[in-house]
């Protein structure tokens, strides 16, 4: 059936479910963030911010090329395809004995990351045309529900069932939502053929996860970064020589790339470093009469008090910086997001967050960075290259925030674990010291007042964003490519 005589019905139900598919990509970090603490707790291991880590280190480096393949065999088929190793991930969670199995578990959801890249090209392919940009509102809608459902139904269950119980609830959703994309999605007729750079996803994710490697195991520690080092840089020279690469260098000669880029990776190191260290830090035992302790929340305290205000007005500083960004311009925007997220850090920097009313402050400040951060990025990005590479670059932008987010949230994370106030009784497991976290959000403030520092430099982007009109707009394809309607 050709998308324009597609009915109305059943357009809607296609963004429906769609939109349903791609809450996955948030309750996977939001469902699961306030139960770290019980986590570490559980697997005895100090390392539990590579939770976060290794579904962004794998998303950052695979989720490019399955969205390649997306193009290539069918975006329907391998929206099943990860959707099937996401949900063996997640059973694999929800069961495992040890630490090492949950992490593999951890890399296998990390593949749900493709849903929300190959969902918007279904849309696109699928309703008819005037109906494109609801169908793509549809699906920003699902993500912000599940960024604001998520911590609250997170917490919940953690305090009362534990923290497995977030793993089967994400199973038994994911498994309903794919079995109706499975019957009631039609397969898209467009095809791409695009150039797979395997051999760059490869180096690329091999090297980090050896760097990652390095930093959490001490007895591999020069094996670890003289391994990583070498094949990141054996990434570089094979990303000059090939036609499609995953980080293409004739594009990041651009300075409006290279700039929007170092912007993006530089904000990276707060975001990994939030998803990860934020719910430890606030989750800290409460100790009398001690500076060094936390505030002790519970996963639902933790929910109510930092999560959803910071998913709120991250979702309303989306919509608002969208509208700005075309009012004014999208650096502006990006601006006052990196000067939130500067201010954020430094609130935990400098030990101001140290009640329940300050824990509020920080979430609506770090949710303002958040919102006018995604969309000033995007569109600065837009703004800085023609139609034919938009594909290319957004793939750069995305393995950049991700990879550099998997590889700050681990490195700080072994930078808290060294700081441990005490030994719990009871458990004999270490409770850590409030003074390593406030360290590592000083380190996030002075990257992100780096990232503020490239805006400021920033010569695209001072005027009203255009949609990529000025950079020559037309149909967004990879360079290189050719569409085929089957």
């Amino acid at each position: 059936m050709n998308s324009e005589s597609r009915s109305a019905r059943h357009s809607v139900l296609i963004v429906a479910l769609l939109a349903l598919m791609t809450e996955i990509v948030a309750f996977e970090f939001t469902l699961v963030a306030p139960g770290l603490p019980e986590m570490a707790a559980a697997f005895e291991t100090r390392h539990i911010a590579l939770v976060m880590t290794t579904p962004l280190l794998v998303a950052g480096c695979f989720v490019p090329i399955v969205g390649k393949l997306a193009d290539v065999y069918g975006k329907k088929k391998v929206l099943l395809g990860t959707s099937a190793a996401f949900l063996v991930g997640t059973v694999l969670c929800a069961l495992a004995p040890v630490f090492p199995l949950f992490l593999l578990g951890r890399g296998l959801q990390g593949f749900g990351l493709v849903a929300p890249v190959v969902c918007y090209g279904l849309v696109r392919d699928l309703i008819p045309a005037k109906w494109v940009p609801l169908g793509i509102g549809g699906i920003g809608v699902g993500i912000g529900a599940s960024s604001l459902i998520g911590p609250l139904l997170g917490g919940w269950l953690i305090d009362h069932h534990g923290f497995r119980s977030n793993f089967w609830l994400l199973f038994v959703y994911s498994a309903v939502v794919v079995a109706g994309v499975a019957i009631c999605v039609p397969e898209t007729t467009v095809r791409i053929a695009h150039r797979i750079d395997y051999a760059g996803a490869a180096l690329l994710g091999i090297g980090s996860a050896s760097l990652i490697a390095g930093a959490v195991r001490p007895d591999l520690r020069i094996f670890g970064f003289t391994l990583g080092v070498l094949l990141l840089i054996a990434f570089v020279l094979v990303e000059r020589r090939i036609a499609q690469p995953l980080i293409s260098m004739e594009l990041l000669a651009r300075p409006g790339v290279w700039m929007t880029l170092i912007a993006a990776a530089s904000y990276g190191v707060l975001n990994g470093a939030a998803a990860a260290l934020a719910p430890q830090l606030l989750r800290l035992p409460a100790i009398p009469g001690n500076d060094e302790s936390g505030l002790g929340m519970t996963a639902t305290q933790y929910s109510l008090y930092y999560g959803l205000p910071a998913g709120l007005v991250a979702a309303g500083c989306g919509i608002f910086g969208g509208w700005a960004a075309r009012r004014f311009a999208p650096r502006s925007v990006g601006l006052v997001g990196m000067a939130a997220a500067v201010l954020a850090s430094l609130l935990v920097g400098l030990g101001f967050v140290g009640s329940f009313g300050m824990v509020i402050v920080f979430g609506v400040i770090f949710g303002v960075a958040n919102g006018f951060y995604y969309v000033s990025s995007t569109n600065l990005l837009i703004e800085a290259v023609p139609a034919d590479t938009q594909a290319v670059s957004s793939s750069m932008k995305f393995t950049s925030e991700q990879v550099v987010s998997a590889l700050a949230s681990a490195y700080l994370g072994v930078l808290v674990g060294n700081y441990v106030l005490m030994v719990a009784p009871k458990t004999q497991q270490p409770i850590l010291s409030v003074q390593g976290f406030e360290y590592a959000y000083l380190i996030c403030g002075g990257f992100a007042a780096i990232a503020f520092v490239v805006m400021l430099m920033m010569r695209h982007g001072r005027s009203p964003a255009s949609g990529g009109v000025d950079s020559g707009q037309g149909e967004q394809t990879p360079s290189g490519s050719v569409v085929v309607r089957h």
